[in-house]
């Protein structure tokens, strides 16, 4: 009854056992929407979930809370979700819900593969830090001019992949915002957008058009990454420090002075 529950759920529940999942799990913000395919879509309303008689019900602790209290007084159990803030964070709900559905290999071979590509991103920042003996400065600007504040899981997917988050004054648990004058005044070697093609218009792109970012433009690399690498939290976030770790290669190859 949630998207991220959806996409762990489509990765862990083993074979036949998954029901049902949101009409989200079959649409552009998924990961991969012909996963959803011959399944249940639900609209998170208690009866379409009741006619169903699932053994578990898997939502978010914030989602749908009242379908979701209104299957637990008819009986049906439901396993909320809490959202995974930290790559620990995620490491453990993985392993809590592969136990949950009885199949707690997918989730162990899931999060194997997430530290493989990890450790690989931390191997070849290491050895660029070694080599240019700095890590460029990175702006993730989201759609509304969100920024990936200090203490967010984006702020620590960004370390992993061996960039400098320049947000600073970003709340500490959550995004902060950014303005064209104070995005230019923080010169990023890298700025870091959403990648969705059918995403409604969106400061974040707008920005690239506008004269004052054109005129200092220079030197600033632009990366594209789909919003559902990280936008729900799980192993495959791992994908987006691997582009983000390609990204900063871009960066730090660049000859001093060029256009990006």
């Amino acid at each position: 009854m949630n998207l991220c529950a959806d996409e762990l759920l489509l990765r862990l529940a083993p074979a036949g056992r998954l029901v049902s999942v949101t009409w989200l799990a079959a649409g552009p913000a998924a990961l991969d929407p012909a996963a959803a395919g011959g399944l249940v879509l639900n609209h998170g309303r208690a009866e379409e979930i009741a006619r169903l008689a699932p053994d578990l019900v898997v939502a978010g602790r914030y989602t749908t809370l009242t379908t979701t209290q209104m299957l637990q007084r008819a009986g049906i159990p439901v396993l909320l979700l809490d959202e995974a803030t930290s790559l620990a964070g995620i490491r453990s709900q993985v392993t809590s819900l592969a136990a949950a559905v009885g199949n707690p290999a997918a989730g162990q071979a899931m999060l194997t593969a997430m530290d493989r590509m990890l450790a690989e991103a931390a191997h070849d920042a290491g050895n660029d830090d070694a080599r240019n003996g700095r890590q460029p400065g990175v702006v993730v600007l989201r759609p509304g001019g969100g920024v990936a504040g200090a203490g967010t899981l984006q702020d620590e997917i960004l370390a992993a992949a061996g960039l400098r988050n320049l947000a600073p004054g970003a709340p500490v648990d959550g995004d902060g915002r950014i303005g064209l004058e104070r995005l230019l005044r923080l010169k990023p070697d890298l700025l870091v957008l959403d990648s969705d093609g059918d995403a409604p218009p969106a400061l974040a792109r707008e920005v690239l058009d506008h004269p004052a970012f054109r005129a200092r433009a220079a030197g600033v690399t632009i990366a594209s990454l789909p919003a559902a690498l990280w936008v729900c939290p799980g192993p495959w976030v791992a994908e987006a420090v691997a582009r983000l770790s390609a990204a900063r290669r871009s960066v730090l190859n660049r000859p001093q002075g060029s256009q990006p």
